[in-house]
């Protein structure tokens, strides 16, 4: 039982409450709110939801973009025991109609914003008791204290469910233990890698900035020394880091120590139903001194981004690939003061060294944290920092924080530098699918690994290096053709905004390779340019046979190009 109430999340937002009950934790616009009064709305939330049935181990459906409800909701569940389960607001009624039927969901919480969608689902949603699209009324009258109901690490802490591009979404389960087991390895690896980098004195108050533990920060010009560099960095401790900091994170009254700074964190292309932004979400109160800026737009609005960076000065940026490409980009970014941004994180998608070397150019000093995973694995397996442009890897995601082990196909291990499927073990693993139990098994090895359909290998210094999604590879006469490499050669090309390779059925190759692409505004390109440009590069059995030019491709709400989609409009021989 914890000390300040036996759920295990609320064990976390009560110390908040009473420890550090005036700091912000959102800034919505115009609006901000305090520890104190998040928690005691999430705790009146969870009463009203409790006095309509919802209890332990119900799912409570969360249809809302990134805002201060989507918080109070998701807390509000937990503090019952009960599953939050994120939907995508951008789901179409036959989108939500699956998820949410296929959670079991018995309420669900909306924004009045997505009211058509929702609207059209519920008749096809029987098992919803509840539909709720604003809950201010029910709040009247229900106590602001904890319902202490007891959970554990072990229980399940959320639904997140894939994003179905190659068929219908599955459910992933994570426990609360496999995030908190998470953050552990993260930032110990973070503290023992860091101090084997070489960082000028300015990167290094950055990374002390954006530490979310106490301590750090007051402890920098000791941090500083040999003596301290070659401790934190000595791959043997990194064992005693990580029982220093599960110590730490597992305590609140330690935390509480840190609660005396607060570091404001924005994830401006990253929705709180992908569990990149959704772990984030869940530290918050685990540290107790994270504050979280929300846009008040639901979608990537990069000028409100670059006036709210200026205006409220976070520390901490994270974006996928295309937004950070978006942001750069913007011909008025020297007009804003962005020098408040001290760690720029990037992830749910590979991050091409051409993109981080202009992210380094144009917001210098800024020290770049690649993170790479699934939200299989919660979500995070390996990280690399980026401080130096002349030190940047092409496909490199760092160093693993899980096991990690490359395979062939028949599951034997293979020697640094062969390319194979990725699989991982670890304490961060999924619980399983929600209702698919034959999709777990298959997604895992009898001894316990997750197979992650990504094919890569480990270099010379055990970074690992990503090739593409196993089942992207394009088999063309007999030669392996991965679509990720033709993309980031084409990608390099001026006149190309974004590009996507598929195979397409092929009398003689058996499949030929086909770029389908997006040009920048205003840019002019035609077929042989792009063919002539990737050839200069590629062996001649990967440059595309055919492109295909398109307005604009189609994506999902993180950014990621919809394969599926493309195969379905454009994959026509």
């Amino acid at each position: 039982m914890g000390r300040y109430s036996p759920n295990f999340i609320g064990n976390y937002l009560i110390g908040c409450a009473r420890n550090n009950g005036d700091g912000e934790v959102v800034i919505h616009g115009e609006r901000r709110v305090r520890w104190r009064t998040l928690v005691e709305r999430s705790c009146q939330l969870a009463h009203a939801l409790g006095a309509i049935g919802i209890g332990r181990g119900d799912k409570v459906a969360l249809v809302f973009h990134n805002t201060p409800e989507f918080i109070e909701a998701n807390f509000a569940a937990q503090l019952l025991g009960a599953i939050p389960v994120p939907v995508n607001y951008r789901f179409t009624a036959a989108e939500l109609t699956y998820q949410v039927g296929h959670c079991d969901a018995r309420v669900l919480l909306y924004d009045p914003r997505w009211s058509e969608a929702v609207e059209a689902a519920l008749p096809e949603l029987p098992a919803v008791e509840t539909a709720i699209n604003n809950y201010e009324t029910l709040l009247e009258g229900q106590p602001a204290e904890d319902p202490r109901v007891s959970t554990s690490a072990d229980d399940v802490a959320v639904i997140i469910y894939t994003g179905g591009t190659t068929g219908f979404p599955k459910g992933v389960m994570l426990t609360y233990g496999a995030h908190l087991r998470m953050y552990t390895d993260l930032l110990a690896g973070i503290l023992s890698r860091g101090a084997r980098l070489r960082l000028t004195r300015e990167q290094e108050e950055g990374v002390a900035a954006t530490f979310p533990l106490p301590g750090i920060k007051q402890m920098l010009p000791v941090l500083r020394t040999r003596p301290a560099k070659a401790f934190f960095g000595h791959p043997a401790l990194l064992s005693v880091l990580k029982a220093g900091l599960s110590l730490m994170l597992t305590r609140p009254e330690i935390a509480r120590l840190g609660y005396g700074y607060t570091i404001n964190y924005m994830t401006p292309s990253l929705p709180f139903f992908h569990d990149a932004s959704y772990q984030l979400l869940l530290l918050g109160p685990i540290v107790g001194n994270m504050c979280f800026i929300l846009p008040e737009g639901h979608s990537l609005d990069v000028p409100a981004v670059l006036e709210t960076i200026q205006r409220e000065r976070p520390s901490f940026m994270a974006n996928v690939p295309a937004g950070w490409k978006k942001l750069i980009a913007h011909p008025e970014l020297s007009r804003y003061d962005l020098s408040s941004l001290r760690v720029g994180a990037t992830g749910a998608g590979i991050c091409p060294v051409e993109l981080k070397r202009e992210i380094m150019a144009r917001l210098p000093g800024l020290i770049i944290i690649d993170m790479f995973g699934q939200t299989e694995m919660t979500p995070l397996t390996s990280f690399r920092i980026d401080a130096d442009p002349s030190t940047l890897k092409e496909r490199s995601v760092g160093g693993a924080i899980v096991q990690l082990r490359v395979v062939d196909e028949a599951g034997r291990n293979l020697p640094r530098g062969a390319v194979g499927e990725i699989c991982y073990r670890s304490e961060t693993q999924m619980k399983g699918y929600y209702k698919d139990h034959a999709a777990t098994a298959a997604a895992t090895t009898p001894d316990g690994w997750f197979r992650s359909g990504d094919l890569g290998y480990l270099d010379e210094e055990g970074e690992v290096r990503i090739v593409d999604r196993k089942s992207e590879c394009i088999n063309t006469g007999g030669e392996k053709v991965y679509p990720l490499e033709v993309e980031e050669r084409l990608g390099r090309h001026a006149a190309v905004e974004q590009c996507c390779v598929i195979g397409v059925a092929d009398d003689t190759w058996g499949h030929a390779v086909r770029a389908i692409v997006q040009l920048r505004p205003g840019a002019s390109a035609t077929a042989d340019d792009l063919t002539d440009f990737a050839r200069a590069e590629l062996a001649g059995y990967k440059v595309p046979r055919s492109v295909v030019f398109v307005d604009e491709l189609p994506l999902s709400p993180v950014g990621k190009i919809l394969r599926a989609k493309i195969r379905q409009l454009h994959g026509a021989p």
